[in-house]
């Protein structure tokens, strides 16, 4: 699969906080993600890249299933 979205937080609910965390499969997973990692955050985006300007150089973080499972594993 391939990790097309895009997941951006803002834990002030302030546009100009928003700040990129990673690229995921699916938007349930990087939602998932937010309530593992961020559950103050205040706003929350997720959108596929397709929709966003990425500068070339830009450097991709991808955050699998593996990487949340592990943290959901613990979390217990």
């Amino acid at each position: 699969m391939l990790a097309e979205f895009i997941l951006a937080v803002s834990m002030t609910g302030l546009p100009e906080d928003m700040r990129y965390i990673g690229h995921f499969t699916s938007c349930e997973m990087a939602n998932l993600y937010v309530e593992l990692n961020y559950p103050d955050a205040e706003d929350t985006r997720c959108l596929h890249e397709k929709f966003m300007y990425l500068p070339d150089n830009f450097n991709r973080k991808v955050i699998t299933t593996h990487d949340i499972t592990g943290i959901l594993q613990n979390s217990y």
